[in-house]
């Protein structure tokens, strides 16, 4: 299988490294040049529980992709979709499936806009990955994968990408109800990203104080009540059990709000708070904490600027 990883952060090349053990033909493809240089030279240093590894990646970049790809896997931030497929076009075929993991609500009609609806698959990532310099990536932390074809039912495929997914270290697994997963993830995402960026800390940070455990329930029951109007079931508990994981498995991981932040760079609020707190608007529900912590993060960008 040849697999382009579209992203190559730190979630990009977590999954790099998977699909490498599997047996796959991996290409990391990024716009970072001293980020795909080190990789060239050195190989992906790779660190996890396990130990660390240093895995010969091909990495380039968008102008110099070659070939036809089977499998893009698109870890791009949710507002670079359109660009990256885009810039990526030379590697689209009539049978290339794209697997969108990226976070927020609506990537798959994103992507949908490049290839065949046929050939969207989307899905979610519960593992924690940090970029720690050029070439290379930590990893610690517990997580799997879920993922489903996002307009169809044939499993085919998305079965094999589980199953190699699976075989090189990182469980996953088949997930016909994918919708309720991603607005899980979103709500679990809408409360612990824009905490840990607007104190510059992390999870292990909220875990400790009593006054971001409550925001977080609050964040938590605003989604959930959002899911359900809109037509989605979700286990608010479920979401709250895996915040508690993050605030101590995790504790330490960087989120990625915060990694942006720290970084001088725009965050992913839209597609996460701000696609919450709009389908919130239609369908009639409440959302003041969700709607407060987007508009935070927002002005966090704006100081960038």
């Amino acid at each position: 299988m040849k697999v382009f990883i579209v992203g190559a952060g730190a979630m990009g090349c977590l999954y790099a490294g998977a699909f490498h053990r599997a047996g796959c033909a991996v290409t990391l493809v990024d716009v970072n040049r001293e980020h795909l240089e080190a990789i060239s030279a050195n190989g992906l240093e790779l660190e996890t529980r396990a130990g660390t590894e240093h895995l010969p990646l091909a990495a380039v970049h968008p102008a110099e992709v070659s070939g036809t790809a089977d499998l893009i896997l698109l870890f791009t931030k949710t507002f670079q979709t359109d660009a990256a497929l885009a810039g990526v076009k030379t590697i689209i075929g009539p049978e290339t499936r794209v697997l969108t993991l990226q976070n927020g609500l609506g990537n798959d009609e994103r992507v949908a806009r490049h290839v065949a609806r046929e050939n969207v698959l989307t899905g979610v990532s519960t593992l924690p990955s940090d970029l720690v310099g050029p070439g290379r990536v930590r990893s610690h932390g517990e997580g799997g994968t879920k993922l489903y074809p996002a307009f169809s039912t044939d499993e085919g495929f998305a079965r094999t990408v589980a199953e190699r997914l699976t075989a090189g270290g990182l469980p996953s697994g088949l997930d016909p109800a994918i919708g309720s997963a991603i607005w899980s993830k979103a709500i679990f995402n809408a409360a612990m990203n824009p905490l840990c960026a607007l104190t510059r800390r992390t999870p292990g940070f909220l875990g400790a104080n009593p006054e971001s455990r409550a925001m977080i329930r609050q964040a938590v029951a605003e989604g959930a009540a959002t899911a359900e109007a809109s037509g989605v079931a979700v286990d608010a508990q479920a979401i709250l059990d895996l915040t508690e994981v993050s605030m101590s498995d995790h504790a330490n991981h960087e989120p990625s709000m915060l990694q942006d932040l720290n970084a001088g760079r725009r965050t992913e609020v839209d597609a996460i708070n701000g696609a919450i707190v709009e389908a919130a608007e239609q369908a009639g529900v409440a959302t003041p904490l969700l709607q407060t912590l987007w508009q935070l993060v927002r002005l966090e960008e704006a100081k960038l600027a």
